[in-house]
């Protein structure tokens, strides 16, 4: 087999181990395999969310959004994939119904883009480098209305 082909089948596994946990949490409803997926140090880097460190710890990150968005979908728009790294794009929605970043449930229907970058080592996701777009899950959930919202122009 060539290095190029070696190589191919790589990036081919990393795009899928992706892919999986993508839908193992987010379509799947089962956040609590999420330390399937990543190295036992792996870490997941929030941006204005912070970073959380640990398989578990991030299983239980996800455990608390699932918690407050029980019907959660993320949709692949994009996925590109170079050596070790998975970049994909997302758009995830749900409804309301728990505790989501502190706020009660208000039962409205949330919808945000995501882009999320993986590193992949030895079939692990070591490091997750997750954009959300928290002002709009804020917004959605009634708990932030930006300036530029606050004349009803709102587009969703």
């Amino acid at each position: 087999m060539s290095t190029l082909q070696s190589q191919s089948k790589i990036e081919e596994a990393n795009k899928e181990l992706v892919r999986s946990f993508t839908r193992t949490v987010f379509v799947d409803h089962r956040p609590d395999r999420a330390v399937a997926f990543f190295d036992p140090k792996g870490k997941w880097h929030g941006g204005n969310f912070g970073t959380v460190e640990g398989a578990q710890n991030i299983a239980g990150l996800l455990t608390a959004v699932v918690g407050g968005l029980p019907d959660i979908r993320a949709t692949e728009q994009d996925i590109i994939v170079k050596d070790d790294t998975v970049v994909v794009r997302l758009v995830v929605e749900g409804t309301h119904k728990g505790n989501l970043l502190g706020f009660p449930a208000t039962n409205r229907r949330v919808r945000w883009d995501a882009i999320d970058m993986y590193k992949i080592k030895n079939g692990k996701i070591m490091d997750d480098w997750a954009s959300e777009d928290g002002v709009k899950i804020l917004a959605d959930i009634g708990a932030y209305t930006p300036p530029w919202m606050m004349g009803g122009n709102q587009t969703k």
